[in-house]
């Protein structure tokens, strides 16, 4: 149950709404960080500004998705990405924890590219 909740939440930052500003302000822990693919560390308000500004946003794919539970209130969801063209295989991780606001928040997300991806 959890996983699947989960996973839908990680997805939607994949398709239409990642571009949406209030839902990535709502989904969006306050503490968020990253680390990108190409290994720049980002805040939460440099992640919002940056997705919601994209023009054309890729289509992202995934696949393999793997919880890890680190208790009631904290999970990592591991899984792979590649875009619609099969480029760019990525193994990322994400860590959830329920928020004080009764919902699921993003705290943290790393992806690395898979080896031998381009």
């Amino acid at each position: 149950m959890l996983l699947e909740k989960l996973k839908a939440l990680e997805c939607s930052l994949h398709g239409a709404r990642r571009n949406d500003r209030k839902w990535l302000e709502q989904i969006l822990h306050p503490e968020f960080r990253e680390i990108t693919r190409s290994g720049v560390i980002v805040d939460r308000a440099e992640t919002i500004a940056s997705l919601a500004g994209e023009l054309s946003p890729t289509i992202i794919l995934s696949s393999d998705f793997r919880l890890i539970s680190m208790g009631e209130y904290c999970a990592i969801l591991h899984y792979k990405t590649f875009n619609s063209d099969g480029s760019r295989a990525s193994l990322r991780s994400s860590c959830w924890v329920y928020s004080d606001r009764a919902q699921w928040e993003l705290a943290f997300h790393q992806g690395t590219p898979e080896a031998g991806a381009v």
